[in-house]
């Protein structure tokens, strides 16, 4: 669960969102149904309810989006009953849940429901003086403090939310070449594999090492290593579709990834990979640097270690053919 929740900001958002409603909105709800307040305390438990019901759809579809929409679209309808039946009582409940609005939806959701409620309650109290504020300097005193508060909310939202796609691409790349990781690798061939057996997608994989790559290193040295495998990725990458991925499986070992492709056309980009590698990719003396690949399509019922393995043993018989070929499993 704590996995879960280090994993997904917005699912920890969410989680604890629900949590604060049920502990500190309940006990309101109760209290004024309990006093003869019953729209209001329906209001406020309709709230705590929904918020509970956001939680566990979040946590049992791991979808957060909607959740989010959801649970800002009740915190503006319930703050509209709650303002306009308690007046300045329940304006001290906007600042708070709008500050939740801003971390459950986009920055442009929020500022939109923001709005939308900012206009519901002048537009109640100009239709009803008294209704919502005791006079116009605390309706403006109100928009103004509000202003504030969702601004400075909207910035820390939209800080945090670019910090942690920051913090996911960097943990989702590897750090010398930019291809994608293994934890991402694994994260992919698992979605593979399901797409396959829902769907019947069709997922090719090439599995490559660079040929003699430990010579490179030892004659050249590592820094030519390095640089070899950093000028490698781009142009793989140029030569396969914008929908295929690039990953790096270990050391000179790297996987490419495809999905909606035919044996045939999964066999000629291979080819098309080995083939440009060589003519492109050299030494500092000029020599060609080749590859050597082994290739297999994602069967049914099969899951992705054993789609890797065939894959593997192809590379392995492509090696003992004398490299610098591609070998289909």
């Amino acid at each position: 669960m704590l996995a879960r929740l280090k994993q997904n900001f917005y699912l920890a958002m969410i989680t604890l969102v629900g949590l604060m409603i049920l502990l500190f909105v309940t006990p309101y709800g109760v209290y004024r149904i309990l006093t003869g307040n019953m729209l209001v305390g329906i209001a406020d438990l309709s709230i705590v309810l929904a918020s509970s019901i956001a939680v566990l759809y979040a946590w049992r579809t791991n979808d957060t989006v909607r959740p989010g929409q959801f649970l800002a679209l009740i915190f503006c309808i319930g703050l509209t009953v709650i303002c306009t039946n308690l007046g300045v009582n329940g304006l001290f409940w906007v600042y708070p849940l709008m500050v939740f609005i801003f971390f459950l939806v986009s920055a442009k959701e929020a500022i939109l429901l923001s709005l939308l409620l900012f206009l519901l309650l002048v537009g109640i109290d100009f239709l009803k003086p008294g209704q919502v504020f005791v006079n116009h300097y605390q309706m403006m005193s109100f928009l103004v403090t509000a202003f504030i508060s969702s601004f400075f909310a909207f910035m820390f939202a939209y800080r945090t939310r670019v910090q942690n796609r920051e913090l996911k691409h960097i943990a989702s790349i590897d750090s010398l070449t930019g291809a994608g990781n293994r934890h991402t690798l694994n994260a992919q061939l698992d979605l593979a594999v399901q797409l396959k057996q829902k769907l019947n997608c069709h997922y090719g994989l090439i599995l490559f090492d660079l040929d003699f790559f430990k010579l490179i290193n030892d004659n050249y040295g590592h820094k030519v290593g390095d640089q070899t495998l950093v000028r490698l990725v781009p142009l793989i990458s140029s030569l396969i579709r914008q929908s295929d991925r690039v990953f790096r499986f270990g050391g000179e070992e790297f996987i490419v990834l495809l999905r909606d492709i035919k044996p045939t056309d999964l066999l000629h980009l291979a080819e098309k990979i080995r083939k440009g590698v060589e003519q492109q990719l050299t030494l500092p003396d000029g020599k060609a640097v080749t590859l050597s690949a082994g290739l297999a399509m994602l069967a049914p019922d099969e899951d992705w270690e054993q789609w890797l393995h065939r894959a593997d043993m192809a590379l392995y018989q492509a090696k003992n053919n004398g490299r610098n070929q591609v070998i289909a499993a």
